[in-house]
């Protein structure tokens, strides 16, 4: 036989499902970018262990990685548990300073690698005006993705990490059992 609600358990359940709110929208957010991240990054380790590149298959095993541990980590926030806005947070630390690492050095130790292929296939001297257009592309490429990579990542780690003011909330002021009637329900 089901009993029915009193008011004061009605307004628990109300309550938690506001508070639960966000972090619902932060746990689904983890779960698409990780997902997406994981595919894509799982794609371009199959390709450039094909095509033997070193740099390409650790960049590739990084974000396959992260994309993981970001859709592990969503379903943690899901759960509320306490640390899984942190790491979220350092996952994506993680991911933009590998990143970041890899368009600096295309910005300096690598510069130029474009158009030294593109001399070792025309031949030297030939279409010098192509070489140094290649240059000024490549500079701009990685320049704007460095940028986007700072802005972007360092904008999610500090999404999640704002999570945890109504992570500790939710956990502090709702009853344990009306977190698990709206995380079931939720989930």
């Amino acid at each position: 036989m089901s009993e029915s609600l009193g008011d004061d358990q009605q307004a628990e359940l109300h309550r938690a499902a506001e508070l639960y709110r966000p972090l619902a929208k932060a746990a689904k957010r983890a779960h698409s970018n990780g997902m997406g991240m994981a595919v894509l990054g799982g794609l371009s380790l199959a390709l450039t262990v094909l095509l033997v590149d070193p740099v390409g298959i650790v960049l590739s095993a990084v974000v396959t990685s992260v994309g993981v541990i970001e859709v592990r980590q969503g379903r943690r926030l899901a759960a509320a548990e306490p640390d899984a806005p942190t790491w979220l947070s350092r996952n994506e630390l993680v991911l933009g300073a590998t990143l970041a690492l890899y368009f600096t050095l295309k910005l300096t130790l690598w510069k130029g690698e474009t158009s030294a292929e593109l001399e070792r296939q025309l031949g030297a001297g030939q279409m010098r005006g192509i070489t140094a257009l290649a240059d000024s592309v490549e500079v701009l490429l990685y320049a704007t993705c460095l940028a986007a990579t700072i802005l972007y990542q360092g904008g999610m780690a500090r999404y999640f990490l704002k999570q945890r003011g109504p992570l500790e909330t939710y956990r502090d002021e709702v009853a344990e059992w009306a977190r698990d009637v709206v995380q079931s329900v939720k989930g």
